[in-house]
């Protein structure tokens, strides 16, 4: 067992801890927190002072069985999608980015743009293999309570070791990609309300460096083309952070402008890394904003009202972003579930004092909009206020009171907002 001591950080980079790093080998025998590729944000994936136990070497395919795919956990989506695409398969919801293991998008219960009406990688999971910290290993299903307390539980429950998921059936490896300009506000909402009725998949993109607050709405389902071609993983990229931040206002003003003018009304063939995946283009493309690092706000809320009310507030924040992303989503199960149905905004600023205070005011405005902030992304809320958004935050703590009663599973940041001591 080669254990390493080393500075880890999320995504973001703005949170950092010394953690001792080694390779998950079946046991939890001290203090610490499962990790997978490091897409989460903030603290989610590292224990400051304790063990944080590496799973990308567990990623064996087990089994796979028509549409059941069954792998450990350590599996990413870019391997799930090279092996089961040149056969006409693909996972049914999938994030971001594909550079997310299978137990990270459990324990995070990611959502992707599909969500309205397809609804988390949960929602997909057949059964997971859970080692609890006492040892055992668990075979859970949907029907087991412990089995959602898990997706979206951060890791806090136990190591997943397993993922039995559910493909799909696809046509082709391309997207019929309909691009929609909105001028302002209001169009941008109504038509991605409108459209998703008619899409599978739908997402915003708006320009918060615009007055009038246009976007691009992106919508898509796969196309009938019949052909599969695989994407290979990004080369171009940064392989070290910067000591200072490309991105400012003058950076993310010219960067929308060129998304805006780049992408024109209409209808196209789009390879499916190009849809799911734009950020995957670029490796390392965190580190673009420097040393001081970045923070993503990502938030629900249940009304279009509510979301107006606090992109009033974003309109005014210390620093312009190139990235802000608007979905709609639906309902999601588990205690800690970042649920809808509503609308979710997700917006990249960078890590400042000045905007760590302004966005922690508008957590508390979040929360008196009846929203929540997705926790997996999280660098700044405080324990009242998590507790404010997520009603079953106390049966959760009893329910890893009761499973882990050692507390031997922990992570930054469920020390930071009091899921564990």
């Amino acid at each position: 067992m080669l254990v390493k001591e080393v500075v880890m950080s999320g995504w973001g980079g703005m949170l950092r801890g010394r953690t001792f790093a080694l390779s998950y080998e079946g046991k939890i025998i001290e203090k610490g927190i499962p990790r997978g590729l490091g897409r989460s944000y903030g603290d989610a994936s590292f224990c400051e002072g304790g063990y944080t136990w590496l799973m990308p070497p567990r990623r064996a395919l087990l089994k796979w069985e028509g549409s059941l795919f069954i792998a450990e956990a350590g599996m990413s989506f870019y391997e799930v999608i090279q092996k089961v695409l040149p056969q006409g398969w693909f996972p049914a919801v999938v994030p971001g980015t594909q550079f997310v293991t299978l137990g990270g998008a459990f324990a995070s219960n990611i959502h992707g743009k599909n969500h309205h009406r397809d609804g988390s990688f949960a929602d997909h999971v057949e059964w997971i293999e859970l080692r609890l910290p006492n040892g055992e290993l668990r075979h859970l299903t949907p029907q087991d309570e412990l089995f959602w307390a898990t997706a979206g539980g951060l890791g806090l429950t136990g190591i997943i070791e397993v993922v039995a998921l559910r493909l799909r059936r696809v046509p082709s490896s391309y997207i019929l990609h309909e691009v929609r300009r909105a001028r302002d506000w209001d169009e941008l909402l109504s038509t991605l309300e409108t459209e998703e009725i008619r899409f599978p998949y739908a997402v915003a993109w708006i320009d918060h460096t615009h007055q009038r607050n246009r976007g691009i709405i992106h919508l898509g389902r796969f196309s009938e083309k019949g052909a599969f071609r695989l994407r290979p993983s990004p080369r171009v990229g940064l392989s070290f952070t910067l000591p200072f931040s490309l991105i400012n206002r003058f950076s993310a003003e010219l960067i929308a402008a060129s998304y805006w003018a780049i992408h024109k009304a209409g209808t196209r063939e789009t390879s499916y890394a190009d849809f799911f995946f734009p950020l995957d283009r670029v490796k390392g493309w965190n580190r673009l904003w420097g040393r001081k690092g970045f923070v993503q706000f990502h938030f629900i809320v249940p009304q279009a009202s509510s979301l107006e009310r606090l992109w009033s507030h974003l309109r005014n924040s210390p620093a312009r972003s190139f990235l802000t992303v608007l979905k709609r989503l639906g309902f999601q199960r588990g205690p800690l579930a970042f649920s809808g149905p509503g609308w979710s905004l997700a917006i990249d600023l960078p890590a400042s004092v000045e905007v760590g205070k302004f966005l922690i005011r508008l957590a508390d405005m979040v929360a008196e909009e009846g929203g929540r902030i997705y926790l997996t992304k999280d660098s700044l809320l405080q324990p009242e206020q998590a507790q404010a958004m997520y009603p079953a935050w106390e049966s959760f703590r009893q329910l890893k009171a009761y499973i882990d009663p050692e507390g031997r599973l922990r992570s930054n940041l469920s020390k930071r907002l009091r899921l564990t001591e």
